[in-house]
Protein backbone atom coordinates (compact mmCIF):
# COMPACT_ATOMS: atom_id res chain seq x y z
CA UNK A 1 0.00 0.00 0.00
CA UNK A 2 1.74 3.52 -0.89
CA UNK A 3 1.41 6.67 1.27
CA UNK A 4 -1.11 8.22 -0.93
CA UNK A 5 -3.76 5.41 -0.41
CA UNK A 6 -2.91 4.95 3.73
CA UNK A 7 -3.10 9.45 3.59
CA UNK A 8 -6.79 8.74 1.81
CA UNK A 9 -7.67 5.88 3.80
CA UNK A 10 -7.27 8.00 6.88
CA UNK A 11 -9.25 10.74 5.56
CA UNK A 12 -12.39 8.67 4.44
CA UNK A 13 -12.62 7.20 8.08
CA UNK A 14 -13.36 10.71 8.85
CA UNK A 15 -13.48 13.36 6.39
CA UNK A 16 -14.05 16.52 9.44
CA UNK A 17 -10.19 15.51 10.77
CA UNK A 18 -8.19 17.66 8.97
CA UNK A 19 -4.55 19.34 10.29
CA UNK A 20 -3.53 18.89 13.94
CA UNK A 21 -6.92 17.04 14.19
CA UNK A 22 -5.73 14.16 12.17
CA UNK A 23 -2.35 14.04 13.59
CA UNK A 24 -3.59 13.33 16.91
CA UNK A 25 -6.29 10.76 15.60
CA UNK A 26 -3.88 8.91 14.10
CA UNK A 27 -1.42 8.70 16.84
CA UNK A 28 -4.39 8.26 18.99
CA UNK A 29 -5.21 4.94 17.09
CA UNK A 30 -0.88 3.82 16.85
CA UNK A 31 -1.15 4.86 20.59
CA UNK A 32 -4.22 2.13 21.14
CA UNK A 33 -2.66 -0.81 18.78
CA UNK A 34 0.42 -0.46 20.59
CA UNK A 35 -2.10 -0.92 23.96
CA UNK A 36 -3.63 -3.52 22.81
CA UNK A 37 -0.37 -5.59 21.53
CA UNK A 38 0.75 -4.72 25.02
CA UNK A 39 -1.89 -6.44 26.57
CA UNK A 40 -1.66 -9.46 24.29
CA UNK A 41 2.03 -10.28 25.59
CA UNK A 42 0.85 -9.28 28.97
CA UNK A 43 -1.37 -12.17 28.88
CA UNK A 44 0.96 -14.56 27.32
CA UNK A 45 3.44 -13.53 29.79
CA UNK A 46 0.57 -14.86 32.54
CA UNK A 47 -0.05 -18.15 30.01
CA UNK A 48 4.03 -18.85 30.22
CA UNK A 49 4.13 -17.99 33.60
CA UNK A 50 1.35 -20.59 34.38
CA UNK A 51 2.66 -22.92 32.77
CA UNK A 52 5.97 -22.38 34.47
CA UNK A 53 4.32 -22.81 37.96
CA UNK A 54 2.28 -25.97 36.60
CA UNK A 55 5.80 -27.19 35.28
CA UNK A 56 7.20 -27.21 38.67
CA UNK A 57 3.93 -28.46 40.91
CA UNK A 58 4.31 -31.90 38.69
CA UNK A 59 8.52 -31.77 39.50
CA UNK A 60 7.91 -32.07 43.13
CA UNK A 61 4.85 -34.61 42.97
CA UNK A 62 6.80 -36.55 39.82
CA UNK A 63 10.30 -37.32 40.50
CA UNK A 64 10.33 -40.06 38.47
CA UNK A 65 8.75 -38.71 35.39
CA UNK A 66 11.97 -36.41 34.77
CA UNK A 67 11.91 -37.29 30.66
CA UNK A 68 8.14 -36.27 30.44
CA UNK A 69 8.99 -32.84 32.64
CA UNK A 70 12.36 -31.76 30.67
CA UNK A 71 10.08 -32.37 27.34
CA UNK A 72 7.08 -30.00 28.33
CA UNK A 73 10.12 -27.26 29.45
CA UNK A 74 11.55 -27.84 26.24
CA UNK A 75 8.05 -27.48 24.82
CA UNK A 76 7.45 -24.17 27.00
CA UNK A 77 10.93 -22.89 26.23
CA UNK A 78 10.32 -23.50 22.67
CA UNK A 79 7.01 -21.38 22.90
CA UNK A 80 8.79 -18.43 24.84
CA UNK A 81 11.12 -18.08 21.81
CA UNK A 82 8.30 -18.43 19.62
CA UNK A 83 6.67 -15.42 21.61
CA UNK A 84 10.02 -13.56 21.24
CA UNK A 85 10.36 -13.67 17.23
CA UNK A 86 6.56 -12.91 18.06
CA UNK A 87 7.54 -9.59 19.96
CA UNK A 88 10.36 -9.26 17.72
CA UNK A 89 8.43 -8.76 14.92
CA UNK A 90 5.72 -6.42 16.33
CA UNK A 91 8.31 -4.28 17.25
CA UNK A 92 9.71 -4.33 13.71
CA UNK A 93 6.33 -3.17 12.85
CA UNK A 94 5.93 -0.78 15.18
CA UNK A 95 9.08 0.96 14.13
CA UNK A 96 7.45 0.94 10.66
CA UNK A 97 4.27 2.10 11.32
CA UNK A 98 5.98 4.64 13.41
CA UNK A 99 8.09 5.75 9.78
CA UNK A 100 4.70 6.17 7.75
CA UNK A 101 3.48 8.15 11.20
CA UNK A 102 6.72 10.11 9.95
CA UNK A 103 5.77 10.30 6.48
CA UNK A 104 2.47 11.26 7.03
CA UNK A 105 3.38 13.88 9.74
CA UNK A 106 5.75 15.55 6.93
CA UNK A 107 2.64 15.29 4.21
CA UNK A 108 0.24 17.01 6.89
CA UNK A 109 2.89 19.82 7.54
CA UNK A 110 3.57 20.26 3.75
CA UNK A 111 -0.12 20.71 2.95
CA UNK A 112 -0.96 23.06 6.06
CA UNK A 113 1.54 25.48 4.62
CA UNK A 114 0.35 25.02 1.17
CA UNK A 115 -3.40 25.86 2.23
CA UNK A 116 -1.86 28.40 4.56
CA UNK A 117 -0.81 30.35 1.02
CA UNK A 118 -3.48 29.80 -0.69
CA UNK A 119 -5.71 31.04 1.94
CA UNK A 120 -3.44 34.27 1.92
CA UNK A 121 -3.64 34.59 -1.56
CA UNK A 122 -7.69 33.74 -1.52
CA UNK A 123 -7.64 36.55 0.84
CA UNK A 124 -5.86 38.85 -1.01
CA UNK A 125 -7.94 38.31 -3.98
CA UNK A 126 -11.31 38.40 -2.24
CA UNK A 127 -10.18 42.25 -1.21
CA UNK A 128 -8.95 42.81 -4.65
CA UNK A 129 -12.53 42.16 -6.15
CA UNK A 130 -14.38 43.96 -3.25
CA UNK A 131 -11.87 46.86 -4.65
CA UNK A 132 -12.79 46.22 -7.87
CA UNK A 133 -16.70 45.76 -7.24
CA UNK A 134 -16.75 49.46 -5.30
CA UNK A 135 -15.32 50.97 -7.58
CA UNK A 136 -17.47 49.96 -10.22
CA UNK A 137 -20.54 50.45 -8.18
CA UNK A 138 -19.45 53.77 -7.56
CA UNK A 139 -18.68 54.57 -11.29
CA UNK A 140 -22.14 53.07 -11.83
CA UNK A 141 -23.82 55.58 -9.65
CA UNK A 142 -22.18 58.44 -11.65
CA UNK A 143 -23.92 57.11 -14.67
CA UNK A 144 -27.11 56.37 -13.49
CA UNK A 145 -27.09 60.70 -12.00
CA UNK A 146 -25.79 61.62 -14.73
CA UNK A 147 -28.57 63.04 -17.53
CA UNK A 148 -29.02 61.17 -20.61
Amino acid sequence: MNDDNITNRLTEDDGSLTGDALLHAVRRDMLDLFKALNHKVEALDTRVEALDAKVEARLRDTTPMWEVVVSRLDNVIAEQQNHGRRLDAIEGEQRKQGAHLDVIEGEIRLLRSRNERMIGQLSHDVIDVRAAQHDLEGRLEKLEKTPA
